[in-house]
């Protein structure tokens, strides 16, 4: 038989045990999110035949990128980065950023 301490021990280890149980879940379920929105921006790519630099451009759209930071990340004006994203609207037959995110995660 297990003494007053001993149990409280015990418990006391279940219950650390159940919380790095629950960590673990919510890291398997953030990386179950991770790899379908890759899917979903990649599906997309494929669907609105983009170009190599204009799947680019989506990914950091994806990613909430400004057109500042998108023209700094892939070295190309903001005009560029303009162009690229007006050719992915006219692919995909929206109007606005919204419009194109709810396209690719919500179908």
């Amino acid at each position: 038989m297990l003494s007053q301490d001993e149990l409280k021990t015990v418990n006391d280890i279940l219950l650390e045990l159940k919380r790095i149980e629950n960590m673990i879940q919510d890291l398997m379920n953030a990386n179950a999110v991770q790899n379908s929105v890759g899917f979903c921006l990649e599906h997309s790519i494929m669907k609105f035949a983009l170009s190599e630099r204009e799947a680019d451009v989506l990914r950091l759209i994806a990613d909430g990128r400004s057109n500042n930071e998108i023209s700094e990340q892939i070295h190309v004006s903001i005009s560029t980065v303009k162009k690229h994203i007006y050719n992915i609207f006219n692919k995909a037959g929206v109007n606005s950023r919204s419009q194109l995110l709810s396209m690719i995660y919500m179908k």
